[in-house]
């Protein structure tokens, strides 16, 4: 009996050291485990966002570099010396508006002008190479000629409409086959008040612009036909309305929802937002609203969990076009 009682008792030593392994291997995975997705939540995400050197855009391109979500910020400029003041001021981020002065990722540069094909490839390539991947993109770059600007409207319209709406559709494709292969991947387009369904005086081309079954080439037709109706100055009794503004930011948001149907095989949620009238170069300074402030419309779709996609954010929330 002793010899036996001898046997259990090595028999139950080495069962308890091989179960307090297994335990310390268990807790080991689980910890690198832990560690790895910790990891991937912060230091492998990248977000781009354009027109990032001022106003809503800088804003939007450090509340994301201090969001905690991003292992990178890459700011695209015109021009490379305002981007390279605008990076290390986020990098500072002494702005008192922010809720939180703790920078976490990465924040850099990179020459980018919308609506120029060539500088489109060039920050793609570089991109690719550098990165591998995009996350987030916020098309924020955009142009508005000033109301006392005496270029006349049918002079506008071409310019206007060739980077907000054609620039920025051309750059988000370029950088499309990045932004599929990122990790709970998002596209925000930076829209206004001004691309507001109700601007179109023609109920046709308003249910034109809002058929769920509306295609880019059919967006860009209709984009056509407006430029081509304000240079022979029939726009008005065709049934648009009055701005070029207002219909270069119309048809980004029905960008918006043809990209959210098209991407959402890829699990890419396209959402876009008005700012709101905020206090930038843009509105001259008359807005109201600290371009901080403005650029959380933009930053909610792009880091909160479980993102809709096709929607409008206006006000901090989902609102109707």
């Amino acid at each position: 009996h002793g010899h036996d009682d001898n046997i259990m008792a090595m028999a139950s030593s080495r069962f308890l050291l091989i179960a307090h392994s297994f335990l310390c291997f268990i807790v080991a995975v689980a910890k690198s485990l832990s560690t790895d997705t910790e990891m991937m939540s912060t230091s492998s995400r990248v977000a781009v966002v354009t027109g990032a050197n001022k106003g809503i855009g800088f804003h939007i391109a450090q509340h994301l570099a201090s969001s905690g979500k991003f292992s990178d910020v890459i700011l695209g400029c015109r021009d490379e010396g305002r981007g390279a003041s605008a990076a290390n001021e986020i990098i500072r981020s002494d702005d008192p508006n922010m809720p939180t002065s703790q920078i976490s990722c990465a924040v850099s540069h990179r020459q980018l002008t919308i609506g120029d094909e060539k500088s489109h490839r060039s920050f793609v390539r570089f991109v690719e190479e550098e990165y591998g991947k995009v996350d987030v993109l916020v098309n924020n770059a955009g142009m508005a000629f000033k109301n006392a600007d005496p270029t006349p409207f049918e002079l506008q319209c071409k310019p206007t409409i060739d980077v907000n709406f054609r620039g920025t559709v051309d750059f988000t494709e370029e950088l499309l086959p990045l932004i599929r292969r990122g990790r709970d991947a998002r596209i925000v387009n930076v829209a206004s008040m001004a691309g507001h369904l109700s601007q179109l005086r023609s109920k046709e081309l308003r249910s034109e612009f809002s058929s769920p079954r509306l295609t880019k080439w059919e967006v860009f037709a209709l984009v056509d036909k407006f430029e081509s109706n304000v240079l022979d100055g029939t726009h008005v009794s065709e049934g648009w309305g009055n701005s070029n503004y207002g219909l270069s930011k119309l048809a980004v948001i029905a960008m918006t929802k043809v990209w959210a149907r098209e991407e959402a095989t890829n699990g890419i949620s396209v959402n876009c937002c008005c700012p709101g009238y905020c206090d930038t170069d843009m509105t001259s300074h008359h807005g109201r609203r600290h371009p901080s402030e403005g650029a959380r419309n933009a930053v909610i779709p792009a880091v909160m969990d479980h993102p809709p996609s096709g929607e409008y954010f206006s006000d901090f929330r989902v609102s109707v076009w």
